[in-house]
């Protein structure tokens, strides 16, 4: 299985046409064949950027996605017209502590990014209180997570649900698979957060194009 982590700066006043966009993509994501899932969260750290997270059952459920001639319109739009930044990062899932019913977790590749800085990343997910507050004040610290900076980590960020109300999601940067594969989660007393580890493959953002599947000029290059 594979992941997309698409995380995302709107420019303010293009915030609506963001939306739309999102909105209009939906059903034709839904169609694609492989597509499993897909939620956003926004930002504690960075007012403005959003999570996109999607799950895929295999490489050519991308493919087919990638390559959906409304999927590359809306592309183009948005890089040109609507975000400010951006920054994706495709994986594959090396481990998933509660998969989704129907596609087990089996790898299919075995490389990773060679430009990103963080070659796997963890995604740990915990569930609002019953009354839809977050049931955690502090995600990181409960799990154990290490500063930014030691014992491998290159960054970690927590974001709420957009769609969930108190849900949140913690997505740890690791600078290797080793560092991410050592850290074990601590018990978190509100409930047991989901917890999946990715392997990089790609890596890439509007000035950093090198992993890109397809050509587009960096940002800001005059073209």
């Amino acid at each position: 299985m594979f992941a997309v982590i698409f995380e995302v700066k709107p420019r303010p006043e293009r915030w609506d046409d963001y939306l739309a966009l999102a909105k209009l993509l939906k059903p034709e994501l839904e169609r694609i064949d492989g597509f499993v899932d897909n939620e956003r969260f926004e930002s504690r750290r960075t007012k403005g950027r959003l999570l996109s997270l999607s799950t895929w059952r295999d490489e050519k459920a991308l493919v087919r996605w990638r390559t959906l001639a409304i999927h590359h319109q809306v592309q183009e739009k948005g890089r040109f017209e609507v975000f400010e930044d951006y920054h994706l990062r495709v994986g594959e899932i090396t481990a998933d502590d509660c998969p989704p019913t129907g596609p087990a977790v089996a790898q299919q590749r075995f490389d990773e990014t060679e430009v990103g800085l963080a070659k796997a990343v963890t995604i740990s997910e915990l569930d609002a209180a019953p009354d839809g507050t977050p049931a955690c004040s502090d995600l990181a610290q409960a799990l154990g997570v290490p500063p930014a900076g030691g014992a491998g980590v290159a960054d970690q960020e927590l974001f709420d649900s957009i769609y969930s109300p108190g849900k949140q999601l913690l997505l740890v940067s690791w600078r290797d698979a080793a560092a991410a594969e050592a850290w074990r989660p601590g018990r978190v007393a509100a409930g047991a957060p989901r917890h999946r580890q990715v392997r990089i493959i790609r890596d890439y953002g509007m000035v950093d194009r090198r992993e890109a599947p397809q050509y587009y000029p960096p940002a800001g290059a005059g073209v």
